[in-house]
């Protein structure tokens, strides 16, 4: 089995941490401090060490230290496995896989199957289709190891497709051609998909089933592959192509799937409490590590201030649920008591957690609890 499981983690000139050396433990990290502190810059720094990007900011500026050239991050899996990313305000970025180039970002994230849960996790449930296509390829990604490869096949005839249609005068038998291309490679990306959702419907509904009377107990969700119902992808992508033409790009395949979250016919967003909407959202981050664990992997869960919005009860429960399916946790919150009581209360490793107090872009850890920390200053 594939364990996600830092035991290092370095870090230097990331926002306002400028230089940490961390010793990590398998099963819960707990880092706790004030708002501003640093918290959720670590998180996000683990983050850009398991897929070359910020889950925070697309502009580098925001994300290097202010007065620096660039920012260093570092990782030593459990494993013996080391990662690192380095990114150069001028231009230009590494990713070394034991201390080798690596040739795409999907290595890092094949290395270090990550979850995140924070401020931003809700839009799985407002926010546009793209969000849950995603979280649904990443599972799609980890339990179907060819998909990432048809995934491209599609991307790139989908391209031409569309550049075809722009075009003022369309070759028939080009278009024709990718056409073809475009159909088989999409359908061959949405029975990847509908196979893995089967998976992920059933261990949603196991969990909900698990929480206490409430509109999450009547959740129903579904999958929409981007065209209709029993209809071939080529047939649709054939007679939508005036359309299509008229719009300049293809309105019909996968790159128009989507999951959807409902209760009573109404969204989900439209019925839940903000508390309820963040259970829910743990409920689906947890089934997907559950479908990829079962597949030989167990994830790393970041999870940026667990306690806000979620009683002590709902907290406990997902903690149990991440025991299950993850090989280790870093958490955040204000208070440390607050943050590490629901994972205290779960059976060995998870309830003894390291402790880590991030004050000012500081990490001190609190060597009663086990942990370690190394700091330059």
């Amino acid at each position: 089995m594939a364990v996600a499981s830092l035991r290092r983690l370095s870090l230097s000139a990331f926002r306002n941490i400028e230089q940490a050396d961390l010793r990590l433990q398998a099963g819960t990290n707990v880092f706790y401090g004030a708002n501003g502190s640093g918290k959720t810059s670590l998180l996000e720094a683990v983050h850009l060490l398991a897929s070359g990007r910020s889950f925070r900011s697309r502009l580098l500026q925001s994300v290097v230290q202010e007065g620096k050239a660039g920012l260093t991050v570092f990782g030593e899996l459990e494993s013996g496995l080391t990662l690192g990313v380095q990114k150069q305000l001028g231009g230009g970025s590494r990713i070394h896989i034991n201390q080798a180039p690596a040739t795409s970002s999907s290595q890092l994230a094949t290395s270090l199957p990550l979850q995140v849960i924070h401020s931003e996790s809700f839009a799985a449930l407002n926010g546009g289709p793209g969000v849950r296509r995603r979280l649904l390829d990443w599972t799609v990604f980890h339990v179907e190891h060819r998909f990432m490869e048809v995934w491209k096949r599609y991307q790139v005839a989908l391209r031409q497709r569309n550049a075809l249609l722009r075009q003022g005068r369309v070759d028939v038998g080009l278009l024709s051609l990718w056409e073809q291309r475009l159909a088989e490679s999409g359908t061959e990306v949405d029975q990847l998909r509908t196979g893995v959702y089967s998976r992920l419907s059933a261990e949603i509904v196991g969990l909900l089933e698990q929480l206490e009377e409430s509109p999450l107990r009547r959740i129903v969700m579904s999958y929409r592959r981007g065209w209709k119902k029993d209809r071939p992808l080529a047939e649709a992508l054939r007679d939508s192509r005036d359309a299509d033409m008229a719009q300049g790009f293809g309105r019909s395949g996968p790159h128009r799937a989507d999951l959807h979250f409902s209760v009573g016919g109404e969204a989900v967003h439209n019925i839940l409490s903000r508390g309820q909407q963040k259970m829910l959202v743990c409920v689906l981050r947890a089934a997907m590590a559950a479908v990829v664990r079962r597949e030989g992997e167990k994830p790393l869960f970041l999870i940026d201030d667990l306690p806000a919005e979620l009683d002590q009860d709902n907290q406990l429960q997902f903690a149990q649920w991440i025991s299950r399916c993850a090989a280790q946790v870093v958490v955040t919150g204000i208070d440390g008591d607050i943050t590490s009581r629901p994972w205290r209360r779960l059976e060995s490793p998870w309830n003894q957690p390291a402790m880590f107090h991030v004050e000012h872009g500081h990490i001190n850890s609190r060597p009663e609890m086990g942990s370690q920390v190394e700091r330059s200053d």
